[in-house]
């Protein structure tokens, strides 16, 4: 089972290709400008200019990168075979080496030095330091997730992981919080810790918690309108999770690991957590909510990891995140709850702390009588006709998430080449300002309307590349979202059918049977060997007598207890069934979400459209009156 609930996310193949429609690959280049200043002390601007890029992924747009060249001071033309040096024009990212090389040949331009990567080689160990007056006040757009944080007074706790060797840090929960044991069902209840040493093991991670009230009748009472009631609460007051990288990585040499760090923005927390704790956490959750929708991870790596693939995985363990708090018992989960919370590093943590992995059916018996009548008698034809539709509509909408990230990547491309088209145009019309016939007018007026119709085109693809920042970070990552809810449905399926192959309480009926046939047979041999002492009165007889009471006992023992047990499976039944039909209502209910998810996207598209057509219509005017008269270029 913990196979299944492991299973990888990514499923989707990867689109790592720059230019949609090229067929050379990235590594058939010849010449990997990336590594020419490998091992080099760079001056600090080159890592400054890079990091104010917004880079995603290790890589920066070329449209970012004229950004920083604007304020070099170079003419068009140098900055145009600048850019034709470094970034080839299949190309709408460049790395932190070829970024470094692009600076490093603007030094080398304000130095009035050959512009070629032979030159650099040369000068590798002594490069001047490139000037570039207002970088940090350029406007990089933001390519980042926009601030989904609320604007509550309330200031973010930002909890460190690291334990420094400090008199405090000797015992890591000195000075800290933790959910008080008495308050099991009450998260937002903390009390304060005692000074010596670490605490007994809070006996709210002893046991799952207490099920919400929807999923937990008390005093044998239960109202199903209520329950729908609750079921929609879940929407009204969702956590976002918000995750990027710590600044550094933690290890030694090829065994070091990224540390991520994990924002909550209704609890106002920040923590900080390694890969492996996110895998513990679904370890742990799949064994105890093991027919819950549980949500997938991003895939392991062994050794050295890219760029791209680091970045792949943190939008995977950001879904990861956001399905659990939305879930509406996962989130209320204490585990969960001190994931995010616990401002030690988890490894730390869980080696002072009890963890139990008992599940949920385990916990929450006995049941009410109430909780029957809530399972629908429909649920297994829903459940069989859910089966059958999501092998067809997961592929479906892996299918989408490709198509609109070739889109997402045209559009990036599209943006880059608009820039690589101003670029030049300006160097066009430093060259053409100046017309052979001297008292020549109109020529003048064309090299004026080329600077126009560049701004023009700068401006669009800036444009353009906000859309496919917003395309990614919207509408391919709620497609993602959705698709990965549906493989989490469908392993949840998977399971419950793996769960029927052992059927505990079929066996338990079959032995008590048995039993029963035995217990009969033993009564007739008792009673037989009792008629039998009274006729003779032999003490043989007497014996066999005793030794029958004995085994009767026994039997009555064994079928006493195997009842017992099969009383038990019958309520874990019928808890696994309203789970199951928990689970599915929540599948069908996180579908009113896709809604809002092409609305966004139509929006965005509308005023990306909007935009582009007032930028052209503002250029109309400049490009009728460029002079077009065949006699005025006699």
């Amino acid at each position: 089972m913990q196979s299944d609930v492991m299973t990888v996310s990514f499923t989707a193949p990867s689109f790592e290709v720059n230019d949609p429609w090229s067929t050379t690959p990235r590594g058939l280049d010849p010449l990997d400008l990336s590594t020419i200043l490998s091992g080099i002390p760079l001056p600090r601007i080159y890592t400054t200019a890079f990091d104010l890029a917004q880079p995603v992924g290790g890589k920066i747009t070329v449209s970012a990168l004229t950004k920083i060249l604007s304020v070099s001071g170079l003419p068009p033309v140098t900055v145009d075979k600048i850019l034709n040096i470094v970034v080839a024009p299949t190309r709408s990212r460049i790395t932190k080496g070829e970024c470094s090389v692009t600076l490093a040949l603007v030094a080398m331009a304000q130095k009035n030095m050959d512009l070629t990567i032979e030159n650099l080689t040369t000068h590798r160990e002594d490069l001047p330091v490139p000037h570039l007056p207002g970088l940090e006040s350029l406007d990089f757009g933001n390519v980042n997730e926009p601030d989904i944080f609320s604007t509550s007074p309330i200031p973010r706790q930002h909890h460190p992981v690291n334990v420094e060797n400090s008199a405090a840090s000797v015992d890591p929960w000195r000075n800290s919080t933790y959910i008080s044991s008495t308050t099991s069902t009450s998260l937002s209840n903390y009390g304060s810790k005692g000074s010596g040493g670490y605490p007994p093991a809070p006996s709210y991670l002893a046991s799952p918690p207490l099920a919400p009230r929807e999923l937990a009748p008390q005093n044998g009472t239960s109202d199903p309108e209520s329950t729908r009631k609750e079921m929609y609460q879940w929407f009204l007051n969702l956590d976002t999770i918000r995750m990027s990288f710590a600044p550094e990585k933690e290890g030694i040499f090829l065994f070091k690991h990224t540390n991520y760090i994990v924002e909550s923005k209704n609890r106002q927390t920040t923590v900080i957590r390694r890969y492996s704790d996110f895998w513990w956490l679904l370890e742990v959750l799949s064994k105890r909510f093991p027919f819950r929708t549980l949500p997938n991870l991003p895939p392991k790596r062994l050794g050295v990891t890219d760029e791209v693939f680091l970045a792949r995985r943190l939008r995977g363990l950001t879904r990861f995140m956001n399905a659990l708090v939305r879930h509406p018992v996962l989130k209320n989960d204490p585990l969960v709850v001190s994931f995010l919370t616990e401002p030690v590093e988890l490894a730390l943590w869980r080696k002072n702390v009890v963890i139990s992995t008992e599940d949920e059916f385990t916990t929450r018996l006995p049941i009410s009588d109430a909780l029957a009548k809530q399972i629908p008698m429909t649920l297994e034809l829903e459940l069989e006709s859910i089966k059958k539709r999501l092998p067809a509509s997961i592929e479906y909408y892996r299918n989408m998430v490709n198509v609109l990230d070739r889109v997402q990547k045209r559009t990036e491309a599209n943006a880059a080449d608009y820039t690589r088209f101003s670029i030049s145009l300006n160097a066009l019309a430093d060259c053409e300002r100046k017309c052979h016939i001297e008292d020549c007018y109109n020529c003048g007026q064309l090299s004026q309307g080329y600077s126009k119709v560049s701004s023009h085109f700068n401006q669009a693809s800036g444009l353009l590349e906000e859309e496919a920042r917003e395309t990614q970070r919207g509408m391919v990552e709620a497609l993602k979202r959705h698709r990965d809810l549906l493989i989490s449905v469908q392993e949840l399926l998977q399971r419950r059918d793996q769960s029927r192959e052992g059927n505990v309480a079929e066996m338990l009926k079959k032995r008590i049977a048995s039993n029963e046939a035995k217990l009969n047979t033993l009564k007739t041999s008792a009673a037989n060997a009792a008629a039998a002492a009274a006729s003779n009165s032999g003490s043989g007889s007497r014996d066999s007598i005793g030794l029958y009471d004995a085994q009767i006992e026994k039997v009555k023992n064994n079928i006493e207890s195997d009842q017992t047990e099969l009383q038990v499976q019958n309520q874990r039944s019928i808890l696994m069934q309203h789970t199951l039909w928990m689970e599915i209502t929540y599948y069908h209910k996180s579908h009113a979400q896709i809604a809002g998810m092409y609305q966004a996207f139509v929006h965005g598209q509308m005023k990306t459209s909007q935009s582009l057509f007032d930028n052209w219509k503002a250029l109309s005017p400049a490009v009728h009156d460029l002079p077009m008269e065949v006699n005025g270029f006699n």
